[in-house]
């Protein structure tokens, strides 16, 4: 039976929104309908949609709905921000100018279009076949636009009051819309460029001197200082002059999530907090950006069509594209103005490898790059060798901090004790800020002392909002009123407490639902107000909150978590989010960070209170440090086997033996066994064997046990132990039960029966049991089908077709693989791919016929090669070696051949040995080695009968009768082995020379 399991859906009932509505409609539309070609009219209307859509999308906004000839778009229902009107009032402008409506009679339709303002309820998008939102907002767009002159835009009062003055609008009173009771005013709008998608300050004073140098330099500005100083001031200011411009703000929240700030960029154009691979080729093909680039732009993202990069490039190969990717996007999207880097001090190493890419690059010349961080040695490890003009922010003088309060006070009351605040600041235009926001205060009590006084004071004068400001802090500095309400609910209504303290300063809203503290310090003021055990408890409830709640996006970033399980002293929690925090780097790419978060779980493992059993998490970090360092330098590295070595020591000082090591030695097993290490393969198979039989059965339901079993019948196939392999697997389906035991995977990584019940196949062809293969692969296909695991899929198809293959139904076989190799293409399983590849020049000797085939073909062993999977090397490689003499490379032939038998001997892995002796012995015949031809057959006629390899022994068999070599005696005594019903090519070539047909 297949039991899929439903992971608990977090349950959204949307909210409330305010959005601003455009209605495009294509005049007298009905008049054109009715006389137009029905199939000519279907390609007009789906070109203007396509342009339509192109233009909203290009101005930040969603086209919702498509009514015949008209156009329904929402700006904000995603990302809103202040300039949303604008946005929405400049695509309507655009719409009406640009969109090419010509009809194919050559008449010229035009186009009008309405914009409203208003608050609607915004439904999740997984709501089938219902609208995205809900409102009469859209209705009074469609109203208004009926009152716009043909290629005309008409607003409504609530979008132009939202424009601040970006664009002039004409009033146009007195009008009743149909459906609407009152009497409107509506606005005429006149197309403007809109400002830079930035906040922009209302005001700046001083850095004259700054300001200067950064316009002298013809190199990237490095602005630095300690917080508060005014760094992110200083170089928005600058940037408000530019017409293009682009933030990448590094985020203290998020230190241990690798590319964050370019994470969040391409969120921010794919228009999706949670992008996946098709938003990446909607946002970014267009631009020519190659299949590669956007696979590492996936991977970036941890989605699985860029993990398939993962064994097709080096570290330094993968490290290189992703870089050039990341800088390829920002410059399709923006190919010159103004690029802002934000708080360096808090970049992750693998954004730091971006930057310095661009840096270096010779289109940063195209771009203004500014640069922000506080005094930080990553600082001088990443871009000390870099020309970079470093501008020193200082204290202000006396005249601009007296500026600054006059800025601060336009409009309200002028601070009390003028002086007084300016002494005290020092300079320190966040003091200066602090300051004057207590002075406004009735209850103002005097002027802190230090800095973080300044700061607390400030979140204390909002008086019984302080511990609504507390639990946010916990969270982050930038927090959701969703988030806030999992740890505040006790001071429910939260949206007045959020006003109040954005009224003092200490907030500031960033739409309808979300907040930050106005800067860090504020935060890290609120949070240090906390007792130490509150902290904890708050942190627990964020961590329960966001794995109740926020699967998916814990999924996708899983270092939104790690902080808040450490800081909550949950020890075992903390480690094994590490864990899955590093896989997530690794999968994206970031060897460097995913080695450095085990790292860190490694020493938080030495931090554990003693009463923390964290030994079999230590186990288990010791074996992602090896796998990653596996990806970092290949299996054979000092480092791997130190890793390794840490693990056997670990497991060897236990005291009894725990079922939590099972997946480690599983999985170091797996590492041991690809590689073509017999030596590893014994001893992890060894402490598997031990685990598994000191560990009661009920404790896992025998979990440990079918993996054991599934470990050992791996070693006996690869081995050329195929009795014993068949023994194994006995055992192992009578203890597998689906339904107890199909989620395995998740664990192991494999099913175990569908894994053993691959080799068992695959061993009873080469034991000449070719009658039965095809039940069996029947058998297997309806097990994979049982467990409907797509992960397990191009394994499947592809092991499967082995048997196949031996049993003489080739093209069933060659199709299966291929098959394979598109499920693999299609998951991104890079390994399974090559693998695919492999068995099929095997299968397929076409396939290296050609000198382009060949070359092919060579690629193919040298990526297996460099990635270390090397148990099934020595036989491609005599593949390979026979593909070469066919094509008259003797010479070439000979010494690939010679490699892979010595490869072969040296590993241990017998399972293809006597067919790699017997092919070798093929190329020593074409080479004139006889000879050695003969000793080659010689030795792969008796490995296989000692193997009882009936299948490798009737093809050596054949050789030896053409070479002369033996009799038909012995040629006989191999066909009589097999069963009677057992019909593969070779038995029946054998027959007929027996036979003497």
């Amino acid at each position: 039976m297949n039991h899929s399991e439903r992971s608990p859906a977090s349950v959204g009932r949307g909210e409330r929104k305010q959005v601003t509505a455009v209605f495009i409609d294509v005049v007298g539309f009905s008049d054109i309908a009715s006389t137009a070609d029905a199939e000519d009219l279907e390609q007009w209307l789906e070109e203007f949609y396509a342009q339509a859509r192109s233009i909203v999308e290009e101005h930040d906004g969603e086209v919702t709905e498509y009514l015949g000839d008209g156009v329904v778009a929402l700006f904000g229902l995603e990302h809103a921000d202040e300039l949303t009107a604008s946005k929405a009032v400049n695509a309507a402008l655009a719409a009406v100018a640009n969109i090419d409506a010509v009809y194919k009679n050559g008449g010229d339709i035009q186009l009008r279009a309405g914009v409203a303002t208003g608050e609607v309820a915004v439904r999740r998008r997984n709501a089938s076949n219902l609208p995205r939102a809900t409102g009469m907002v859209t209705t009074l767009a469609q109203r208004i636009q009926e009152r716009a002159a043909p290629s005309g835009v008409m607003i409504a009062q609530s979008t132009k009051d939202l424009l601040r003055g970006t664009i002039v609008a004409k009033a146009i009173p007195g009008q009743k819309l149909k459906g609407f009771a009152e009497i409107q005013t509506l606005y005429q709008p006149t197309a403007t460029i809109a400002r830079p998608d930035n906040q922009l300050q209302p005001f700046f004073v001083g850095r004259t001197n700054e300001l200067s140098r950064i316009e002298n330099s013809n190199q990237p500005s490095l602005v630095i200082g300690p917080a508060g100083i005014g760094k992110t001031a200083l170089c928005r200011y600058v940037a408000q002059s530019a017409s293009r411009i682009a933030t990448f703000n590094a985020n203290g929240v998020h230190t241990r999530a690798s590319y964050q700030p370019f994470k969040d960029w391409i969120a921010i154009h794919t228009r999706t907090s949670l992008p996946e691979f098709s938003d990446i080729q909607r946002c970014f093909e267009p631009f020519g950006l190659s299949t590669d680039a956007q696979r590492a732009l996936a991977l970036v993202l941890g989605l699985t069509d860029g993990q398939r990069l993962l064994a097709e490039k080096s570290n330094v190969a993968l490290k290189a594209l992703i870089e050039d990717a990341i800088w390829q996007a920002i410059q399709a999207i923006q190919p010159d103005g103004i690029l802002v880097f934000e708080d360096l001090h808090w970049l992750d190493n693998a954004s730091f490898g971006v930057l310095v890419n661009i840096l270096q690059s010779p289109e940063a010349g195209h771009y203004q790059i500014l640069m922000t961080s506080r005094e930080d040695t990553k600082i001088g490890k990443y871009l000390d060798n870099l020309p970079i003009s470093l501008i020193p922010l200082d204290a202000l003088d006396r005249v601009d901090a007296s500026n600054m309060l006059d800025a601060l006070a336009a409009g309200k009351t002028q601070a009390k004790n003028r002086e007084a605040l300016i002494e005290k600041a020092a300079g320190v235009p966040l003091f200066l800020e602090q300051l004057f926001q207590r002075s406004l205060s009735d209850n103002d009590q005097g002027i802190p002392g230090s800095l973080m006084d300044l700061l607390a004071s400030q979140i204390d004068a909002t008086g019984t909002s302080k511990p609504v400001l507390q639990c946010a802090s916990v969270i982050g500095r930038n927090f959701n009123i969703e988030m806030l309400r999992a740890i505040a609910k006790d001071y429910e209504p939260l949206q007045p407490h959020l006003a109040k303290a954005c009224a003092r300063g200490v907030l500031t809203e960033q739409s309808n639902d979300s907040w930050t503290f106005s800067h860090a310090l504020l935060h890290q003021a609120a949070y240090h107000g906390l007792l130490r055990r509150t902290r904890v408890d708050f942190h627990s409830q964020i961590a329960s909150h966001l794995q109740e709640n926020h699967a998916d996006a814990v999924r996708r970033n899983p270092a939104i978590l790690t902080d808040h399980l450490s800081l909550a002293q949950q020890h075992v929690p903390a480690i094994q989010n590490y864990l899955t925090v590093s896989q997530w780097a690794l999968f994206q790419g970031a060897f460097e960070d995913a080695e450095t978060h085990i790292l860190a779980a490694i020493s938080l493992c030495s931090q554990a209170p003693t009463d923390v059993d964290v030994h079999d998490l230590k186990i288990a970090c010791y074996t992602a440090l090896a796998s990653i360092r596996v990806q970092l330098g290949g299996y054979m590295t000092l480092a791997v086997k130190e890793a390794f070595e840490a693990v056997s020591d670990l497991a060897s000082t236990q005291q009894g033996y725990s079922a939590a090591n099972g997946p480690a030695f599983c999985g170091m097993f797996s590492h041991a066994i690809i590689s073509g290490d017999r030596t590893g393969a014994d001893q992890f198979c060894k402490l598997l064997l031990e685990t598994a039989a000191h560990v009661p059965v009920s404790e896992t339901n025998g979990e440990v046990q079918l993996a054991a079993l599934n470990v050992e019948a791996c070693l006996h196939c690869y081995s050329g132990n195929f009795e014993k392999l068949f023994v194994e697997f006995a055992k192992l389906r009578d203890l597998y039960d689906i339904d107890k035991h199909g989620a395995m995977i998740t664990q192991y990584g494999v099913d175990p029966f569908a894994a053993t019940q691959m080799f068992d196949s695959v061993g009873r062809s080469i034991c000449g049991e070719t009658h039965s293969i095809r039940d069996l692969v029947a058998e297997s296909d309806a097990h994979q089908d049982l467990l409907n695991i797509p992960v397990m899929l191009p394994y499947s198809l592809i092991w499967g077709s082995v048997p196949l293959f031996y049993a003489g139904d080739v093209t069933r076989a060659v199709a299966r693989v291929k098959q394979g190799i598109e499920a693999a293409h299609e998951q991104g399983a890079a390994f399974w791919q090559v693998t695919g590849a492999a068995w099929l020049n095997v299968m397929d000797p076409s396939q290296s016929s050609t000198k382009d085939g060949l070359v092919a073909f060579g690629q193919v062993l040298n990526i297996h090669e460099m990635s270390g999977a090397r148990v099934g090397l020595p036989y491609f490689r005599s593949h390979y070696a026979m593909a070469l003499a066919r094509q008259g490379e003797i010479d070439t032939a000979l010494q690939e051949s010679m490699s892979a038998v010595i490869e072969n001997e040296a590993s241990g892995l017998n399972c293809w040995l006597a067919e790699v002796l017997r092919l070798h012995a093929q190329v020593c015949i074409m080479a004139g080695q006889t000879e050695a031809a003969t000793a080659a057959f010689a030795k792969s006629a008796d490995i296989a009968t000692s193997q009882n390899a009936r299948l490798w022994l009737i093809r050596t068999r054949l050789d030896q009768f053409k070479a002369g070599l033996i009799t038909k005696t012995e040629l006989a005594h191999a066909v009589e082995m097999f069963h009677e019903n057992a019909t593969p090519p070779e038995i029946i070539t054998a027959k007929e020379i027996l036979a003497d047909i």
